[in-house]
């Protein structure tokens, strides 16, 4: 018997179906027919939802950046949080999420469309909700910044790109942005507990 699902479950379980896929098998070695597979449908099904692969990986980094964004939100909108203490949970966010899906990060300059995808899509999403927690530390007194949207810009894109170069130890991240926003060494690095 056919079970038949709501487009927006299915569409949102073929995207996890691909992201479990990615993870184990690499962007790369993901065809469409493993995932057809891996879900027990015909492969016609998954190119209803995506006409391509490429388009299935644009879908997946977008749906990865969308639940990263919804973690920050919130984080922002929680009452109570000191500006140091919200500052190191959002970085927080940004690392695990990245550790948690190693195979969004492995798209290399070899595949200059998906690999600019990604840099775009998580680089724009730190840029968004990043400007506005600077501002407030500015505005508090927490942070002494002439030009804090281009000292982000700094930050973001320079991290961005040492995680392309294979720099991904949290502590060495943490502690370039504690130097560079001006502030006490481990502020940001407690929130990982070293």
């Amino acid at each position: 018997m056919r079970i038949t699902k709501h487009p927006e479950e299915r569409k949102q379980e073929i995207l996890e179906t691909a992201l479990g896929l990615f993870e184990e098998k690499g962007i790369q070695k993901t065809s469409m027919n493993d995932i057809a597979e891996t879900m027990g449908v015909a492969k016609g099904l998954i190119y209803y939802y995506f006409r391509s692969k490429e388009e299935l990986v644009k879908a997946v980094v977008e749906s990865f950046s969308e639940g990263v964004e919804k973690e920050i939100k919130m984080l922002l909108s929680t009452e109570g949080l000191s500006f140091h203490k919200r500052l190191g949970q959002v970085v927080k966010v940004f690392f695990l999420s990245i550790q948690e899906h190693p195979a969004l990060m492995n798209i290399t300059p070899k595949n200059p469309g998906l690999f600019e995808l990604v840099k775009t899509s998580l680089s724009e999403l730190a840029l968004r909700h990043a400007k506005v927690l600077l501002q407030k530390g500015v505005e508090e007194g927490y942070l002494n910044l002439q030009y804090p949207d281009y000292m982000l810009k700094i930050l973001i894109h320079g991290i961005a790109d040492l995680y392309v170069e294979g720099v991904t130890d949290p502590e060495i991240h943490c502690t370039l942005i504690e130097e560079a926003l001006g502030l006490k060494t481990g502020t940001i690095l407690k929130e990982f507990g070293y």
